[in-house]
This record gives structure tokens, C-alpha cells and sequence, in this order.
């Protein structure tokens, strides 16, 4: 009984993380920012053109992303693209 709701309770917790993912971000405007990440030992940067894509994209992937600079990137990584 007890690993059963030890089951339930990770799927539950599994469903709440993926939950959150799903960020609506048609509200937060437009305020482009550079985030960077590191995959792979090598720096990723992209333009968001918003927190909250950033954000979003950030659950989504399971990585940190954080604002590098304000406007957009200087150049964007191939990885963006993908």
C-alpha cells in the first residue's frame, strides 16, 4: 500500500512540473532579451522576446537559462533554430 501511493504521489508531482511548462506568454508583451545557457561544456545564446518564453522554453528543455543582455542577442546560436 505504501508504494503505491509513493507511485501516485511522483506521478502526481510529474504532472504538476510538465503543467507548468505550458506557460501562456501571449500577455507579457514584447521585451526581447539574450538568454544563455551551457550544453554540452559550450555556451548557447538565444533571442526570447520575453522572461516568460525564456522561461517557458527553459522547463520545456530542463535547463537554466538566464538573461545574458537586455535586447537581442548579438548572434544567435545554431541551436536556437532547432
Amino acid at each position: 500500500m505504501k508504494w503505491i501511493l509513493l507511485v501516485v504521489i511522483v506521478a502526481f508531482l510529474g504532472i504538476s512540473k510538465a503543467q507548468i511548462c505550458n506557460l501562456n506568454c501571449t500577455g507579457s508583451g514584447t521585451e526581447f532579451l539574450c538568454g544563455k545557457t551551457v550544453r554540452n561544456g559550450r555556451e548557447i545564446r538565444c533571442t526570447y522576446r520575453n522572461p516568460c518564453e525564456m522561461d517557458r522554453n527553459a522547463c520545456q528543455r530542463r535547463e537554466v537559462w538566464r538573461k545574458d543582455t537586455t535586447g537581442r542577442c548579438t548572434r544567435d546560436s545554431d541551436e536556437c533554430r532547432r
